[in-house]
């Protein structure tokens, strides 16, 4: 039983976290501005302007866009036995095993979605990544994903002992 109480914590996220949020930003922004520079200079050394040259542009700054929206809420996780951590620059989130409703990959870069029954403050989802070089060390990080869905399906598992003079709603 004791042996249980001191399940060391797993670190499901890289360490690089901040560097690949802030780096891939910024190569994707120096990227779309590279592209309308050229269709400016190009539209200037023409002589005119033709709006389907821009259909590109704005295609790859959706994109972006996209990129940004999920990658707001990909943050540093932890868990054990009991709790998934999510670890933040003020404080840190302690969310039960229980309620999470599934761990799924999102994409092909490795990025995994955590879908809860009841929200949280961070929402009803919330994202991780467990490796910069995540399709080429996919298996050691699944198999530590794989441990994450084990401890889920034991916590569901696991029966609530209330005291026996509480209240009950």
């Amino acid at each position: 039983m004791a042996a249980d109480k001191s399940q060391r914590i797993k670190s499901l996220s890289t360490r690089y976290l901040g560097f690949y949020k802030n780096s891939v930003l910024v190569v994707l922004i120096g990227f779309v501005g590279f592209l309308i520079f050229m269709k400016i200079k190009s539209s200037l050394e023409v002589g005119s302007f033709r709006i389907f040259d821009w259909y590109i542009t704005g295609y790859i700054s959706f994109f972006i866009y996209l990129w940004i929206r999920m990658n707001r809420n990909v943050h540093q996780v932890e868990f054990d036995n009991e709790f998934l951590y999510v670890i933040q620059k003020g404080q840190d989130i302690l969310i039960p095993l229980e309620n999470i409703k599934e761990v799924d990959i999102k994409t092909l870069g490795g990025v995994y979605e955590v879908e809860l029954f009841q929200p949280e403050q961070l929402g009803k989802k919330f994202y991780f990544k467990p490796s910069l070089l995540y399709p080429f060390n996919f298996k050691k990080k699944d198999e530590l994903v794989n441990v994450l869905r084990r401890n889920i399906n034991r916590a569901y598992q696991k029966k609530q002992e209330f005291q026996r003079n509480a209240l009950h709603s």
